[in-house]
């Protein structure tokens, strides 16, 4: 029922769509939804770092996360996915 509603697919589509399409068609929506995220965790970092009340600057992937492989990751998990790919090359270099 997900493709119905903001994928604004119609019943029609989902007979001519092929799974991948629609998979391609979801993630673009999810990207989309993320860009939006960004902007409006844009407008709050200016506003929070423009108090003149925290300790350190707050960056717009904190509160949103980061876009890595069609999923958002925390800055922890990003670090933890920059660590296993690290060593996943350097493993295959040998």
């Amino acid at each position: 029922m997900f493709a119905l509603g903001p994928l604004c697919l119609t019943h029609d589509d989902l007979w001519h769509l092929t799974w991948g399409e629609a998979q391609d068609r979801l993630e673009a929506h999810q990207y989309a939804e993320y860009l939006d995220a960004r902007k409006r965790a844009q407008m709050a970092t200016w506003v929070l770092n423009g108090s003149g009340r925290l300790k350190h600057p707050i960056r717009v992937e904190d509160l949103v996360g980061h876009w890595v492989d069609g999923q958002v990751m925390s800055k922890g998990e990003y670090l933890e996915h920059a660590k296993r790919k690290i060593a996943a090359n350097k493993a295959r270099r040998g």
